[in-house]
């Protein structure tokens, strides 16, 4: 166990699948709860809405077998009365009946009475009608049941008003009916949308109102799709009926395969295409051209007939179906509703949820497999395999569900993906957000915060990075200020201080510039390196134009400390190339990332003899850079422990940029011009400033100026006592 809470690498893997695991679990339980909050509502603790697949639903040409008769606008307009009285649906239903239709429902109420002399043809025309009749029977209000849904009534709670169609419409006995119409049948009308507003299943049993109001004898009736249906498969009435049992509704031997429904008795409903995918295929006919006979016959031979409300206006008969989604949220009429429910019922395209167990699977799998691949692979390369799952994974299951007529659970499977994924790569943000502190504390003031944020990304952290000590190549630089050991024995601490502060930020400034590594501060001595932590091929080149850097821009530091009032400094640079051990060293209570070996020393033996603004390289470094720079060889200059016939000293005396750029000399000899301009600018600014600390008669401004040229001074410029010799202060 002690190993994988040291390594890293494994603990975040660890820590993917827990979290996977966690965030399985949770989607699941949201996808209960949306299952029980579809069936019923108020059932469930959390609903979140959601049905990606709805998009997915592709488009089928309607039944050949069914035809829809829609009473539109443009019926009204022909007819010139609304609402229709009902002789014109009697003349309707005569024209059907003379066409050859098989089957005729009326997806319109007729619950109430009106004038009698338009009520009684259309009682006629269905005492006399030859073919099955299906009347629509919707309620008042609809709630969930064991098995059904319950129209509400007079005697159910809440309330509701009976909405059974007219005696004289289904019986020769009204009000007793005891004599019932051979062809009428009553159907269902009512639904229940999901909580997001879309249809997805109708009730296949409802016990109707005037059952609960014991009025009737009808325990259930079926929808209005599967009543027309079951009347055109029998050629009547009488016949099998619908049955349910264990979540599976069979129709007699007609049905080659069940169909299932939930707990209430409801199906999914299976969408063929888009609203207005009846109208536009041709399986439509104006109410108003086939009351007035200006029809094609043949289009209603044998079929089966769904007569109801078409898009018209102030009647508002339309669903938000599946296929709505891929229609710019478009609703469908409610006789189109039931017409997609008799096709499918006639094609057995049933439709069946995804099983709870296999949900859970998918969601489990699908996390482990996102949790172990993104914490394996890079940030980006983890969201871009989290977008080739996901659509992957979409088309798969689309596949497989438009062959088994399945309906998949993409939403919860999509959350699971990307939370794990948005979970897991915030941890990985925080854990190496941890080790970026560990690597910036370790190497912040070593080198420039753009390389300490690369080395952060170092997949391994301060543990890759800190292997303990190495033996590798590096370029060693030492830059040290000439004579500030007795300069600074005549300068007040505050001021020595304030030197030595602005040195070491100007020349390490450069060497961040030049991607050094600061390795130390030795009092004035500033020591840096090039090729760790991180491997530079061209180190040795790298640290030659720092030196050049630290030369030329030497008198912008010269100008900050004149500004100051604090004298110029000059500093002489060694360079030197070679293998060196470099690593986190020290004793117990203190480490340093430092390097050492004769390489080092010998850079530091370089400098030391180094002439002020001046860079000297060893023979190593030269055989490195010597296509970028030109030398003169250092006499006289004997290092110990070295020979002078294998052992050769340069001094640099010009740079270019390229192998073919023109040759830059080196900018000793301008460093020292501006230093003694700066030195002698530092002289008189002293002699000014001595002379006021001294005394308030001592001469400032133009009285200093005149004094210091040999000119006579102005009346007035002069105190009333003497200033003190100023011998040897220039």
């Amino acid at each position: 166990m002690g190993r994988y809470i040291r390594y890293w690498y494994t603990y975040r893997t660890v820590v993917a699948v827990l979290m996977a695991l966690v965030l399985s679990g949770a989607m699941y339980w949201l996808y209960t709860q949306q299952v029980l909050c579809d069936a019923k509502a108020g059932s469930c603790l959390a609903y979140l809405a959601g049905h990606p697949e709805d998009r997915f639903v592709g488009t089928n040409p309607p039944d050949d077998n069914v035809v829809i008769v829609g009473l539109d606008n443009q019926t009204v307009k022909d007819l010139g009365v609304f609402p229709l009285p009902r002789d014109r649906y009697a003349t309707l239903l005569q024209n059907l009946e003379k066409a050859g239709a098989a089957v005729v429902a009326f997806d319109i109420a007729f619950p109430d009475p009106r004038d009698p002399a338009t009520d009684q043809p259309f009682a006629d025309a269905l005492r006399q009608s030859k073919i099955p009749v299906v009347l629509a029977y919707g309620g008042d209000d609809v709630r969930a049941g064991d098995g059904r849904f319950i129209q509400t009534s007079a005697k159910t709670d809440p309330t509701g008003v009976d909405q059974i169609p007219l005696a004289k419409f289904r019986c020769e006995d009204p009000p007793a009916c005891t004599k019932p119409f051979p062809n009428v049948i009553l159907a269902s009308t009512d639904y229940k949308a999901d909580n997001d507003g879309v249809l997805r299943r109708l009730p296949m049993f409802v016990e109707p109102a005037c059952f609960s109001a014991q009025e009737c004898k009808i325990q259930a009736l079926n929808p209005l799709g599967f009543a027309a249906y079951r009347a055109w498969v029998i050629s009547g009435v009488d016949g099998p009926t619908l049955q349910e049992s264990d979540g599976q509704a069979s129709f007699g031997p007609t049905w080659k395969k069940t169909m299932s429904v939930d707990s209430n008795g409801a199906a999914l409903i299976n969408y063929f295409g888009p609203p207005r995918n009846y109208q536009d295929s041709s399986h439509y006919v104006s109410f108003g051209d086939v009351y007035n006979n200006k029809f094609d016959a043949s289009l209603f031979k044998d079929k089966i007939v769904l007569v109801g409300d078409y898009y018209l206006s102030g009647v508002h008969d339309e669903v938000l179906a599946t296929t709505s989604a891929g229609a710019n949220g478009s609703l469908m009429p409610g006789v189109e509703m039931h017409a997609n429910v008799v096709q499918m019922l006639d094609q057995q395209k049933f439709l069946a949820p995804e099983p709870p167990l296999v949900v859970f699977l998918v969601i489990l799998v699908l996390a482990l497999v996102m949790a172990v691949a993104v914490s394996r692979l890079s940030v980006v390369l983890g969201f871009v395999v989290t977008l080739v799952a996901l659509v992957v994974f979409t088309f798969g299951i689309a596949f497989a569900a438009a062959g088994g007529g399945l309906v998949p659970n993409i939403l919860h499977p999509f959350l699971a993906v990307a939370l794990t994924y948005t979970g897991v790569t915030a941890y990985r943000f925080l854990y190496e957000d941890r080790e970026k502190r560990k690597v910036q504390s370790l190497f912040g003031v070593y080198l420039k915060p753009e390389i300490v944020n690369q080395l952060a990304k170092t997949r391994g952290g301060v543990e890759d990075i800190m292997r303990g000590g190495e033996r590798r190549d590096l370029t060693l630089l030492f830059v040290d200020v000439r004579g500030f050991t007795s300069m600074s024995e005549s300068m007040n601490a505050h001021d020595v201080a304030e030197v030595v502060q602005m040195y070491l930020d100007h020349l390490s400034g450069i060497i961040f510039t030049w991607d050094g590594t600061v390795d130390k501060y030795v009092g004035d001595e500033i020591v840096a390196f090039w090729n760790a932590p991180r491997f530079q091929e061209n180190h040795a080149l790298l640290a030659v134009r720092c030196a050049y850097d630290m030369i030329n821009k030497a008198p912008e530091l010269q100008q900050r400390l004149l500004a100051k009032g604090l004298p110029p400094i000059r500093w002489g640079i060694g360079v030197n190339t070679g293998p060196a051990v470099v690593g986190n060293l020290g004793s117990r209570s203190r480490v340093q990332y430092t390097a050492l070996g004769d390489t080092v020393n010998t850079a530091a033996r370089f400098c030391a003899n180094a002439p002020a603004y001046q860079l000297l390289i060893g023979q190593p470094t030269y055989e490195a850079v010597k296509d970028y720079i030109a030398v003169e060889m250092v006499p006289g200059v004997q290092l110990k422990g070295k020979s002078a016939e294998t052992f050769r000293i340069y001094q640099v005396t010009a740079i270019r940029e390229n192998p073919s750029a023109p040759w830059v000399q080196f900018p000793t000899e301008m460093a020292t011009q501006a230093h003694q301009v700066f030195k002698q600018q530092y002289t008189q600014q002293t002699v000014i400033a001595a002379g006021e600390a001294a005394s308030k008669e001592i001469l400032v401004g133009t009285a200093a100026e005149q004094a210091m040229a040999g000119q006579p001074i102005e009346a007035g410029q002069t105190s009333a006592y003497p200033m003190p010799p100023t011998t040897g202060q220039t």
